[in-house]
């Protein structure tokens, strides 16, 4: 083996390990949420989380797929970590379809030192193996670009079907992921009218997108109503743009300023690889990175718009999937980059410094990421698994659940106390704690075993 192929290796590895550290049957409190939830039929699952503001198609998967991969087992442990395994299944997935997208353009992806630099980048791994709806709906937009760009070379009216498809079943993941579709579809359309292809097709399945999308849109209204009424999310100013940007690209949670200026530099060594692809890259590849990135934007955009004229409804992770995608392409570009450097005498000195900055800075990431991933999380699952082996130990079937303890912690062990057939009672609980909008209607539904007193 090379010493290429050795380093290649070895960072290989490292992707996988690190991966290890975040199947964990620690919850916090939204994926407490996800596993309340996906007990409950798939009817239940519809009608309870349309009083919530997500759409329901990831919780109907999951549950569909922990019925298949789980039902030898009772333990909600297990069931836990074979959600988050689902999560990283799915994101496996997504880049095997965006190495496909980038080959279809004669561009090398999908290969073992993308997939380390994509695993260790900033946010990936935390929405990669969390039990929520952001891996599925990154799946379901790489599909959706992956269709759009096969009916750009083959112009065959079954690609567009399936993009219909896969846009909508992202609408009907998350609301946000419906936006990067819709706009995927758009800038789609106004490059076929720049080319003068036959806009037909585009015209009908942008109608379609629509259309499918409105059985559920009577629902989604409610939902935004509720949210305009009484949400968590805080007001949009530059102090909650700039946290939206550092909680997508870093993964530090140091609390400070550093964690702006790690965000600021990663944002900044994007810049280097795609200004270099625009002039080395093949034309077809930097237009469709162009609509990945425009979308990207447009998606914050959209969100940032929204939260300023009518109610704060924007958050960084909501834009999770789109960025999945644009990272997958940065590391693309950045693995041909350096690969070239290695030919070219006048760019070998310059993509090395560009190359060990880019590897401190990931590293540093990595290394805070399971610094906090370890103490929050890892350590904290042996005293969970001792909280619940004790509840069990308990003649009662009620138990008392001190209301005193975060948010994350009340929600995690009312789900787990159900899980061993029993009640969970609280004393002078806000329910706003857990849900936003206080809709007690939905936490009673959801969290079907909680007794309370003096409810706030």
């Amino acid at each position: 083996m090379s010493k290429k192929g050795k380093i290649t290796f070895v960072i290989f590895i490292i992707s996988i390990i690190y991966a290890v550290f975040f199947m964990h049957p620690t919850l916090w409190r939204d994926e407490s949420f996800t596993m309340a939830l996906v007990k409950h039929s798939y009817t239940d699952i519809i009608n309870l989380d349309s009083m919530d503001v997500h759409p329901p198609f990831y919780y109907i998967v999951l549950k569909c797929y922990l019925s298949i991969t789980t039902f030898w087992t009772s333990s909600l442990f297990i069931k836990v970590i074979f959600a988050r395994i689902f999560s990283y299944i799915i994101t496996l997935l997504s880049f095997i379809v965006l190495g496909k997208t980038a080959k279809s353009l004669n561009v090398t992806g999908g290969n073992a030192i993308q997939w380390a630099g994509l695993f260790l980048a900033p946010s990936i791994m935390h929405y990669a193996t969390q039990v929520r709806m952001y891996a599925l709906a990154a799946l379901l937009l790489a599909l959706l670009l992956n269709q759009l760009q096969h009916y750009d070379n083959s112009h065959k009216p079954g690609h567009i079907i399936l993009a219909v498809i896969f846009a909508s079943l992202a609408s009907y993941t998350h609301y946000f992921a419906a936006v990067s579709a819709g706009w995927l579809l758009v800038l789609y359309f106004v490059k076929f009218v720049f080319q003068k292809y036959d806009t037909h097709s585009l015209k009908i399945s942008i109608g379609l997108f629509i259309g499918m999308f409105v059985p559920w849109g009577i629902v989604a209204y409610f939902q935004v109503q509720s949210v305009a009424k009484n949400y968590w999310i805080p007001q949009m100013n530059w102090e909650t743009v700039l946290t939206d940007l550092v909680d997508l690209f870093t993964d530090l949670n140091t609390q400070t300023m550093f964690d702006l200026w790690a965000a600021i530099a990663l944002t900044l060594l994007c810049i280097y690889p795609i200004i270099w692809s625009y002039r080395q890259m093949p034309e077809k590849f930097n237009l469709l990175f162009s609509f990945v990135m425009a979308d990207f934007m447009l998606t914050a955009i959209t969100g940032l718009l929204v939260s300023v004229l009518f109610r704060p409804i924007y958050l960084a992770r909501y834009g999770y999937p789109i960025y999945f995608i644009f990272i997958f392409f940065i590391v693309v570009m950045i693995g041909h980059m350096l690969d070239s450097s290695w030919q070219r005498s006048t760019s070998h000195i310059l993509n090395l410094i560009y190359g060990f900055l880019l590897v401190i800075l990931i590293a540093t990431n990595v290394g805070f990421a399971l610094q906090s991933q370890i103490i929050n999380y890892d350590l904290r699952t042996f005293n969970l698994m001792e909280s619940v082996d004790g509840y069990k130990n308990i003649p009662h079937d009620a138990i008392n659940v001190n209301p005193n303890q975060s948010p994350n912690a009340i929600a995690q062990k009312i789900v787990y106390i159900d899980s061993i057939n029993k009640k969970a009672k609280i004393k002078n609980f806000e329910i706003s704690h857990l849900f936003g909008n206080d809709n007690r209607k939905l936490f009673h539904g959801t969290f079907d075993n909680v007794e309370m007193d003096d409810i706030k």
